[in-house]
């Protein structure tokens, strides 16, 4: 799950709520319930990208809103509303929210605080976010599971191609044979190179087809019209261009099933960045 907020403190002080901090990752934390590991992510509030890298990987949000509610409060309301998450809404004033929201979805998402999570389905990738080597073992990434993974299970590294296969896998320093989706994962790769996989930003499983364009995307009407975005999808950031309703990709994205968040980092200031958001299916 992603928490969002203008206000750094109270995003952590919700995620401290719902799991402990890891030792290794200041802006993570985890709480392990039965045989599952909670993530909560806070991505950090100074990066509309980060934020939308975060919420393109998680199943639900939480979205602490400012008590004087900026426009950093309704884009962040845009992203919600693009990813189509269910989540909660944390507000002190609900009245003053919907006088701004009420015509976006998530305005029926006001709730107090509570416990909340959602399965993850299998979107067919592992969302890679760091990869490197590790002395006696070899390449290592790390990322989120978006797809069942056990050892011997072979991948395709994205976007270089480079075909890999899982040697083993760490859950929270612990050995597992097989994990489910929506699981932070540390994966060790068989017969790889980190030369050849730099840059990796995902694990696609073989066959996966791939799109470069998209033909219809959902655009906000409070959005600034843009010549090139970013899209981000199932934590993979490529970029396009928008010609008319479609984005034609400069990088291929998998065919896997999910929603693409369109950005426009050179909006007008204090216009939003969500431009809006594509529905692709595998």
């Amino acid at each position: 799950m992603s928490i969002l907020s203008t206000n750094d403190q109270e995003a952590f002080e919700i995620a401290s709520m719902l799991g402990k901090r890891d030792r290794g990752e200041e802006r993570v934390y985890y709480r392990k319930i039965n045989d599952l590991v909670r993530s909560i992510l806070i991505p950090s509030p100074d990066s509309i990208l980060d934020e939308a890298i975060a919420v393109s990987i998680s199943s639900s949000f939480y979205f602490k809103v400012s008590d004087a509610i900026t426009w950093l409060d309704g884009e962040r309301a845009l992203l919600l509303e693009a990813s189509g998450l269910p989540g909660i809404i944390l507000t002190n004033d609900t009245n003053t929210f919907m006088k701004y929201f009420s015509e976006l979805s998530i305005s029926k998402l006001i709730s107090e605080f509570r416990e909340f999570d959602m399965d993850v389905s299998d979107r067919g990738l592992v969302y890679v976010d760091r990869a490197f080597n590790v002395k006696g073992v070899g390449v290592v990434v790390l990322g989120y599971a978006l797809t069942q993974v056990s050892v011997h299970d072979k991948f395709i590294a994205y976007p270089m191609n480079v075909e890999t296969e899982i040697k083993s896998i760490q859950v929270l320093d612990e050995d597992q044979d097989s994990v489910m989706p929506g699981t932070r994962v540390g994966l060790a790769l068989r017969n790889t190179k980190l030369e050849d996989i730099d840059g990796v930003q995902a694990l696609i499983r073989p066959g996966t087809k791939f799109i470069n364009s998209i033909n219809d995307f959902n655009r906000f009407k409070w959005s600034d019209d843009a010549r090139e975005v970013h899209v981000i999808f199932n934590g993979i950031k490529v970029m396009g261009k928008v010609e008319g309703n479609s984005i034609v990709l400069t990088s291929e994205l998998p065919m896997v099933s999910g929603r693409a968040l369109i950005i426009n980092v050179n909006a007008k200031p204090k216009k939003p960045r969500i431009m809006g958001y594509a529905i692709i299916n595998a």
